[in-house]
């Protein structure tokens, strides 16, 4: 599957009626996501979670989403059924505990829309921090980045920039947690992190002086 740069539309927890209360950015590159959900009242992170995003069945499409990285700190996978709205949007449903309801398993529907990514070089990739310490996540489409860190379940931190090519700088758009050792690409030029060009998938590479490895990288069509 190419790189998917996704939004999500709405959520709705049955029986309730469907909303949007939050700003959701969802990046999908080879078999790994990130998935950054900020709520739009206080700019403070609803859900956030990564690792890697397994096809169960095709027809009809059922998903498994592994978590390595979860804010609420549910490990367990979570697996939706989807289909294709006349519109093109994806129509998921599935089952999964419900913060607002003591995390009571509640059924749910959600519509994802696809896209265009940033525009920027045209390169997708996502890293896993490798060895000991904070467990970090980065991911970029073309000129958009999301990061996002958990030291050990005590704290959690994300960061979403994006390449703004008037100004050739990149534009902070959230910067919510403890993002001390989550690294930023807001200092760099459009071309991001040393060497990210020649990067493969299954590599160990160094950013900002920490070793990661390439999940998932792929080149934009």
């Amino acid at each position: 599957m190419a790189p998917r740069v996704s939004i999500r539309i709405s959520l709705r927890w049955l029986p309730d009626t469907a909303s949007e209360p939050t700003d959701t950015l969802v990046f999908g590159v080879g078999a790994y996501y990130l998935d950054l959900r900020v709520l739009k009242s206080n700019n403070s992170i609803d859900w956030a979670l990564a690792g890697e995003r397994q096809v169960i069945s095709t027809d009809p499409m059922k998903v498994r989403f592994n978590k390595t990285l979860d804010s609420l700190n549910m490990t367990e996978p979570d697996e939706g059924d989807f289909t294709k709205l006349p519109n093109g949007d994806d129509f998921e449903t599935g089952k999964m505990p419900c913060p607002e309801r003591g995390m009571q398993v509640t059924e749910y529907e959600e519509v994802w829309r696809q896209i265009l990514p940033v525009p920027g070089p045209r390169r997708a990739w996502i890293l896993e921090s490798a060895g000991e310490g904070r467990k970090v996540f980065l991911g970029r489409i073309g000129g958009g980045y999301i990061a996002m860190g958990d030291k050990k379940g005590e704290t959690f931190g994300a960061r979403r920039e994006e390449w703004d090519k008037v100004r050739k700088s990149w534009e902070l758009k959230y910067k919510i947690g403890d993002v001390e050792d989550v690294p930023s690409v807001a200092d760099l030029g459009a071309e991001g992190f040393e060497g990210e060009a020649d990067w493969n998938m299954g590599d160990t590479v160094i950013v900002l002086g920490r070793g990661y490895l390439v999940r998932a990288f792929e080149l934009l069509e």
